[in-house]
């Protein structure tokens, strides 16, 4: 078999990953099966094959790459001329990825129970999460040094940062529970809260 650009490689395993995705959404995780992942791919066996050993393999791509999407929105410049991006900014970030795709939403939610039975999924979502809340400190930094003094500045972050992966998390367990109130009225609710943080003087 010929070897695929990379260009083709890469939008070949994203084809299957959005596959696999409905699939886990619709079916479950424990529900589906390679088989069903290669008939909603449209591609052969050995194509899907190719790119993922098992349906393992497949699951931790797929929520290494929504948790990668959060890393992009998080790490985008801010608008206009700011410098300084907000608790309430970076929430509002984080939140666009659950309520923008209830497919991902259900898979992410999903995937929490499968890592009893998978190591190496606990060890991908581990790296996932310290790499978001790296990314979260490192962005809060300067707003953290607006509103604290100097040696509380670490601690303000890191506070902030598990606060926004908590209630990040949280959100999408709730948008996830197809009775569970209304999600618009929730999401203004937590970003109202992370204004309150932002807006806070820290100071002793």
């Amino acid at each position: 078999m010929p070897r695929l650009k990379e260009s083709t490689r890469l939008e070949r395993r994203r084809q299957i990953a959005a596959a696999a995705t409905q699939c886990f959404a619709a079916n479950g995780i424990s529900g589906t099966s390679m088989a069903d992942i290669i008939r909603a791919s449209g591609l052969s066996s050995g194509a899907i094959y190719s790119h993922f050993d098992s349906k393992a393999e497949l699951l931790r791509h797929v929520m290494a790459t929504m948790l990668e999407d959060r890393f992009t929105a998080v790490a985008a410049e801010p608008d206009g001329s700011a410098t300084t991006v907000t608790p309430e900014a970076l929430l509002a970030r984080l939140l666009a990825g659950p309520s923008a795709n209830q497919a991902q939403t259900s898979v992410l939610v999903q995937v929490w129970g499968e890592m009893s039975r998978d190591a190496d999924l606990v060890v991908v979502a581990e790296d996932n999460v310290a790499h978001l809340r790296a990314l979260l400190v490192r962005t809060l930094t300067p707003w953290a040094v607006q509103h604290a003094d100097a040696d509380q500045v670490d601690g303000l972050t890191a506070r902030t940062a598990d606060w926004l992966i908590a209630v990040t998390f949280g959100f999408a367990t709730v948008l996830a529970l197809q009775s569970a109130g209304e999600p618009e009225a929730f999401h203004d609710n937590l970003l109202q809260a992370a204004r309150s943080i932002g807006g806070h003087d820290h100071r002793s």
